[in-house]
């Protein structure tokens, strides 16, 4: 059996291929771990196909794929999951979800201790799960994942000698200032190998894996009603046979945009390439004015671009187009559309919010200069009768 593991919940995007021998053997065919914490949607199909060529097999010839489901990052979980489900979907393979902070604890456990999973998520608060000493491997969860303020993460530690893995570990042992917790040398991201070796002990799942976010939602964003259209649009599909004409509309809507980086023919044709990709166009007359690109994983989808040409903005085009795409994802069977927008970008954040959308988390330094990113969702009426 050959399994393929993806992890972009935290600070990594990395991949494994993992093939079962026989009984609990196994041995890694590919790991590839590309570090740093931004753009692991953008970096992780190189890095999977880089695992695939390492591996030396076609991803038809996986058994299964399996992904990290959190806790984690919002935007990371989601990247990750909605990879291995596109793929599962495609390839007609089974995925497995593997817990962050168990794969964490994996990587940690030391004979007869403790061992505390903790990942800093913030605002005074870490991601924590708890597992019993054992003599050998991993011992039994004593909690589920949970976030915790600093000083009730401290409380919730067990009583003796405990190892603490983790991007938040450092700071708990800072504040509960026990001699008895021990910093662990492992990776504060997930070994691919591990979460592979997880996935590989699991029973074949029946369902795809659901995201395990934890942190409730922020408070929703006020409708805003969006100024009507005064431009006559055509929306329509298209696909690589249109980069060249998507990455000249990409160049001139983002042109001196700080937060992003402009995208070349080559990289919408990868990106159209994606399974699951949606990417529609707006013309008026016969000028191509702006574009929407999508990605559908099963009953998810995300906004990957929305670009305008600036002198046609406020115009009604991203409106006309989003409208399409929303509708087209409806009909798709899609549940649930998610998408990034700048902190600071009240016209788009008022155009989202007059389509539905209500922010559900927040990305500190998401864009190349620093700024912050809203996470916006939007729950979508589907149709009894549409593609499931």
């Amino acid at each position: 059996m050959k399994l393929l593991a993806i992890d972009t919940a935290l600070d990594a995007c990395s991949a494994a291929i993992l093939e079962g021998v026989s009984g609990d053997e196994w041995r890694v065919l590919a790991r590839v771990v590309s570090p740093g914490g931004k753009g692991n949607a953008e970096r992780l199909l190189p890095v999977l196909e880089q695992t695939r060529a390492a591996a030396g097999i076609a991803l038809n010839q996986l058994d299964a794929i399996a992904a990290t489901i959190g806790p984690g990052s919002f935007t990371g979980i989601r990247t990750a999951l909605a990879t291995a489900r596109a793929l599962g979907l495609a390839l007609n393979r089974p995925v497995h979800g593997v817990i962050t902070t168990q794969a964490l604890a994996f990587a940690a456990a030391q004979p007869g201790r403790n061992v505390a999973a903790v990942i800093d998520a913030r605002r005074g608060e870490v991601y924590m799960q708890v597992f019993a000493a054992a003599d050998a491997g991993l011992g039994s969860a004593l909690t589920e994942p949970q976030i915790l303020p600093v000083d009730a993460a401290v409380a919730a530690l067990p009583a003796g000698a405990t190892v603490l893995v983790g991007s938040g570990a450092a700071l708990l042992q800072q504040a509960a200032g026990r001699a008895d917790l021990l910093l662990s040398p492992a990776d504060p991201n997930p070994d691919p190998v591990i979460v592979a070796r997880l996935a590989l002990a699991q029973p074949r799942p029946q369902h795809a894996p659901a995201p395990l976010y934890i942190r409730p939602p922020d408070a929703a964003l006020p409708a805003v009603t969006q100024p009507r259209a005064s431009l006559s649009v055509t929306v329509q599909p298209c696909g690589a046979e249109a980069a060249d004409i998507l990455a000249l509309l990409h160049e001139e809507a983002f042109a001196g945009d700080a937060r992003g980086e402009i995208w070349n023919a080559q990289s919408f044709r990868e990106l159209l390439a994606m399974p699951g990709a949606l990417c529609l166009l707006a013309v008026s007359g016969d000028q191509p004015v702006g574009l929407l690109l999508l990605r559908i994983a099963a009953d998810e989808a995300e906004v990957i671009t929305l670009g305008v040409k600036p002198r046609l903005r406020r115009l009604g085009v991203a409106a006309a187009l989003m409208q399409a795409g929303l509708a087209q994802l409806a009909g798709r069977g899609v549940a649930r559309c998610f998408l990034e927008v700048a902190d600071g970008n009240a016209a788009a954040r008022a155009l989202y919010a007059g389509l539905g959308f209500a922010a559900v988390g927040h990305r500190r330094g998401y864009y190349a200069a620093g700024g912050d990113a809203v996470v916006m969702q939007l729950l979508l009426s589907v149709p009894s009768n549409s593609k499931k």
